[in-house]
């Protein structure tokens, strides 16, 4: 039923961080979907104190994977004594398995926080707070109407050698001026960075109404997910509206009304992005944090999308 979740971003920059609020059937569950960057877990410390004070508790963390702006807030929450096993119900989390892996990321600097990964495994172990790692098939119950389906990344990506990790091709602004139809007839490559291809993929249901979080996936491994065509209540957008982390089968196949893009730098997200999902979902409400290029109404003027901007604290009723 409308109205039953409740989305509250913890973050307004180019990074992802959501706390869902759902109204199960045993009473309200929170799940946190990702943690941004340190100073963002800072502040959703003190957030999610306050629902440990008022008796909820966060029954489920999904770190997605663990690039620098999804983990590194959730170092700052699992430092504190505030989290712990009876606080945190359990963590989905595919976390670091490789020693090799880990000298290579020391010595190279990335976007990717490997050893960030392996710092929040000792936490989770150190507080005795169950750990959980899932692929594409996986289902996790949350309570009697609350379950989440995974839906990438497969088995074969998450044993991909991923000793050759390196920095994100995200995609960038390159147009000077937003043409829709020009930017249709475009093709891009897909993004193929192993880090992005093991980012979990949640399609939560609560009741009737569903949610798609892509975290920094892909087309092609959400799609090889055996499920038919679902419409969602909020789609979340891959990788901060990059282009090559889109498709127009991705949204067809997911086809909403309100989307969902972390991304606010004058190139994020990309006009391609924009561009598909205008042609496919045309006036549908799209969130994007303040700061990106999508607020500027001498930019979007020829848009006919709802841009709404969010902050830090910006609360959405679903």
């Amino acid at each position: 039923m409308a109205g039953n979740i409740e989305l509250t971003t913890l973050t307004d920059s180019n990074a992802d961080s959501f706390l869902l609020k759902l109204l199960g059937t045993s009473g309200h569950k929170h799940i946190l979907i990702d943690g941004g960057f340190k100073g963002d877990g800072r502040k959703a410390l003190k957030l999610i104190e306050k629902t440990l004070e008022e008796g909820g508790k966060i029954d489920l963390v999904i770190l997605t994977h663990v690039d620098q702006d999804h983990v590194n807030g959730l170092l700052a929450l699992f430092e504190s004594d505030s989290v712990n096993s009876e606080s945190i119900g359990k963590v989905v989390f595919n976390v670091p398995h490789s020693e090799a892996e880990i000298k290579v990321i020391k010595e190279n600097s990335t976007q990717c926080g490997y050893q960030e990964g392996n710092t929040l495994l000792g936490l989770i172990i150190s507080k005795g707070i169950e750990l959980v790692q899932a692929h594409q098939g996986s289902k996790l119950k949350v309570d009697e109407n609350v379950f989440i389906d995974i839906l990438s990344p497969t088995k074969k990506a998450l044993e991909a050698n991923h000793e050759n990790w390196r920095e994100t091709n995200i995609g960038h602004d390159e147009d000077e001026e937003y043409d829709k139809d020009a930017l249709l007839t475009k093709k891009y490559k897909e993004d193929d960075k192993p880090q992005n291809l093991s980012s979990i993929v949640c399609l939560i249901t609560c009741d009737e109404q569903k949610m798609l979080f892509c975290g920094d996936s892909v087309p092609s491994q959400i799609l090889s997910a055996d499920i038919e065509c679902t419409p969602v209540t909020l789609f979340k957008v891959p990788h901060h509206g990059s282009k090559y982390n889109i498709s127009k089968e991705l949204l067809e196949k997911f086809p909403a009304a309100k989307y969902l893009i972390p991304g606010n730098r004058s190139s994020y997200p990309n006009y391609y992005t924009v561009a598909i999902i205008e042609e496919n979902a045309k006036q549908s409400e799209v969130f994007v944090p303040k700061g990106s290029w999508v607020h500027n109404k001498r930019r979007n003027s020829e848009i006919e999308l709802d841009f709404v901007e969010y902050e830090f604290g910006t609360k959405v009723k679903l």
